[in-house]
C-alpha cells in the first residue's frame, strides 16, 4: 500500500462527506486539522485509505441500491480503534475514527470505560 499522508485523507470523498456532516451539526469551527492528522493516523495504522475502509465495512445490496453492512469488517475495525486508543492513550483520539465511521454510515459503539 502506498503511503497515507494527510492532502489524501483530507481528498477522499468520504472524508468530505464526514465533514460535511460534522459542519452541518455543529458549524464550521468544528472541523480542524487535528481532526485530519488524528484520521492520517488512523489510516496509517489501517493500512487504508478512508475510502477503502468505508468500502471494507459496506457492500451493495443484491439490488445494487442500498449498501449492507459487513459486521466482521465493522468488528474489525471497532478492534482497530481500540488498538488506536491505547497506543495514542487518548479516547479522544478514538472517538475521531468512530465520528468518521459514522458519519460514513457505519455503526459503531465504543468499549465501556472501566
Amino acid at each position: 500500500m502506498a503511503e497515507i499522508d494527510a492532502a489524501d485523507v483530507r481528498n477522499a470523498e468520504s472524508t468530505r462527506r464526514w465533514l460535511s456532516s460534522r459542519q452541518d451539526l455543529w458549524g464550521a469551527s468544528a472541523n480542524s486539522d487535528a481532526l485530519i492528522e488524528t484520521l492520517t493516523s488512523f489510516c496509517q495504522l489501517a493500512g487504508k485509505s478512508p475510502d477503502e475502509m468505508v468500502d471494507d465495512c459496506l457492500k451493495p445490496g443484491k439490488t445494487g441500491e442500498t449498501l449492507m453492512l459487513r459486521t466482521r469488517a465493522r468488528r474489525q475495525y471497532m478492534d482497530l480503534i481500540e488498538q488506536f486508543e491505547a497506543s495514542s492513550q487518548s479516547r479522544a483520539h478514538g472517538n475521531v475514527a468512530r465520528s468518521f465511521l459514522i458519519h460514513n454510515g457505519i455503526a459503531m459503539n465504543p468499549s465501556i470505560l472501566p
